[in-house]
Parts: structure tokens; sequence; C-alpha cells
């Protein structure tokens, strides 16, 4: 089965579903499956990947945290990814990411969109590539 798990943050889903839309296009481009759980927020996405590592063969990380007046930003990203990249690195999981960590919303709407960066498609050519190098 080449079914990958896509997990997303939905706290700004304007960002989510233009990430998404990159995501579903390059995996249905490369014949993968997939499966989309959303959450609330970034840090608990590695609940969810903890939770399915050993059901899917790849997985993307879809999300934005968006830099504020305080340190939350900081907590948020260095907690997500320290948690999200050490379940991949032990398990030794195919994993990519489009987790943006940005100044403000006009500049994650930018960096999400399809059309442009499409950071999410990347995200899912990043993820296809490992499971290939993973499995020769």
């Amino acid at each position: 089965m080449k079914k990958i798990l896509i997990i997303y943050s939905n706290f700004y889903p304007e960002i989510s579903k233009n990430l998404l839309v990159g995501v579903e296009n390059a995996l249905q481009k490369n014949k993968f499956l997939f499966k989309k759980i959303s959450v609330d927020g970034t840090l608990e996405i590695p609940f969810v990947l903890e939770k399915y590592k050993k059901k899917f063969i790849g997985f993307i990380i879809l999300g934005c945290v968006i830099k504020g007046k305080t340190d939350h930003y900081n907590m948020v990203r260095d907690i997500a990814f320290k948690q999200i990249y050490k379940i991949a690195y032990d398990n030794k999981i195919p994993l990519s990411t489009a987790l943006l960590m940005v100044e403000n919303y006009a500049q994650a709407l930018e960096r999400s969109k399809f059309e442009k960066k499409n950071l999410g498609g990347n995200a899912a050519c990043a993820c296809i590539n490992l499971i290939n190098i993973l499995n020769e």
C-alpha cells in the first residue's frame, strides 16, 4: 500500500487549504494514496504522528506559526520541530514538512500559495523521494 498521512494544523484555515492543494496535486500526480488528519494547532501534530507512525509509508506535516509579540512563537517552533523530527529519526520514517514559520499573515499567505512557491507540493515530493530512497 502506497499511503501517506498528511497531518496539518488548521489554526489558519486559508494557509492550510493552500498547502493541502499543493500536496494533494503532487501525491495524485505520483499515484500515492493519502489520508488527512487535521489538528487544532502545531503542538498537537507530534501526538498524531506518534499514534500513526507505523501505519503509513510516509508523512507530510503542514501548518503555520506566525511570530507574535511574545516568546510563544519560539516555544511552539522549537517543541514542534524537535518532537516531529525525533519521532521521524528514531523510527526511520519518511517525513517532510511545509510547516511555515513566518513573521506575519501576509507572508504566510504568500508562501502557502501552490501557484507560487508551492511549498506543500515541495514537501510531498521530498516525502516521496525519501520513501524511494528507503525502499532501494
